[in-house]
């Protein structure tokens, strides 16, 4: 990451539309304010990863969670993907999204340093 301020939300469930949606709006108003934002993903929440997965989930509470991922997608946001639960959960590198990037312990852990984490 660079020198903007960055702002990393972590996603451990793929289960409720609406805790998949939280962090996809948090991010994108961080990008909106020009700030570097990430989903780190882990456990069930790998899935956000996985081309496709979220062109039917629909939050009670916010848009399509597909509509918010592609505002995330086209304003530079990355999904960082822990490997070992990318493996349990079938996300592989023919099936991964074009914005998300492998990121084990040590990668997700250099990255938090300096910034600021959330986790969902």
């Amino acid at each position: 990451m660079n020198d903007k301020q960055t702002y990393i939300y972590t996603l451990t469930d793929f289960s409720d539309p609406d805790q998949i949606a939280v962090p996809l709006v948090l991010a994108n108003a961080a990008l909106a304010m020009g700030k570097k934002a990430m989903l780190w993903t882990t456990l069930e929440g790998v899935n956000l990863a996985k081309k496709g997965s979220v062109d039917e989930i629909v939050s009670p509470s916010f848009s399509s969670v597909s509509e918010i991922f592609e505002e995330f997608k086209q304003a530079g946001g990355q999904i960082g993907v822990c490997p070992a639960c990318a493996k349990t959960h079938g996300v592989t590198e023919e099936n991964l999204v074009e914005n998300g990037v492998w990121m084990g312990a040590a990668a997700i852990t250099e990255a938090t340093q300096n910034s600021n984490s959330m986790s969902f």
